[in-house]
């Protein structure tokens, strides 16, 4: 991991990115112990910025490799 700077931030950003992950799985998990509508939109909301930002961090890491 410590060879090259890319593989460093591969690794930090899949890291940062399972973090979210299992962030959203417990935020989502939670909402749906209370299926109002409100806690739902805010836990879709959070699941999407997290894809939206993947999807974004993603090309470039492979441009840069």
């Amino acid at each position: 991991m410590e060879s090259h700077p890319f593989f460093t931030f591969y690794y930090l950003l899949t890291g940062f990115h399972a973090a979210h992950v299992i962030a959203g799985v417990v935020l989502l998990g939670l909402v749906a112990l209370k299926a109002r509508p409100q806690p739902v939109q805010a836990g879709a909301a959070f699941w999407h910025m997290v894809d939206l930002v993947w999807v974004l961090i993603l090309p470039p890491i492979y441009l840069m490799g």
